[in-house]
């Protein structure tokens, strides 16, 4: 019973201890167009080719990437949950997001070069009705960049 009486101040205490949230603005380079990546028809063991990412301008460079969150059926439910994965499997980054009303729509995705390694990633997209959406994409090696 004590526990529950000390449950409200447990919350008020977390509310008032965590950051809010904010999106930062993001700057993109003049000039620099973005990548379409196309869904992987059977996933993750898709042998089509994925899309190849241009070698990043340096260190600091940003990936645009533009993708169909519904996927090319457009029979995706929001929210979508997105996951970044690493050629290593394990995940770099997730979040969710509610999507408008038409998920045909393209969504952007700014990603710092300097998060991902060389080698095949995937894009993963979960919408609500458990529809896994894979987007395949392989980022270069810094040194085979074009001269």
């Amino acid at each position: 019973m004590i526990l529950t009486a000390l449950l409200p101040v447990f919350w008020l205490i977390g509310r008032r201890t965590a950051p809010p949230t904010q999106q930062d603005p993001l700057l993109f380079p003049a000039g620099r167009a973005p990548v379409t990546l196309q869904e992987s028809e059977r996933g993750l063991a898709a042998n089509a080719p994925p899309v190849t990412l241009p070698a990043p301008a340096g260190p600091d460079g940003v990936y645009r990437l533009i993708f169909v969150p519904g996927g090319s059926s457009g029979t995706g439910q929001a929210p979508f949950r997105i996951r970044l994965e690493a050629p290593d499997g394990r995940d770099l980054w997730q979040a969710t997001w509610g999507g408008p009303d038409d998920d045909r729509l393209p969504v952007e995705l700014a990603v710092p070069a300097g998060r991902l390694r060389p080698g095949r990633h995937a894009l993963l997209v979960e919408d609500a009705a458990g529809t896994m959406r894979s987007f395949l994409f392989i980022v270069p090696e810094a040194a085979a960049a074009p001269k």
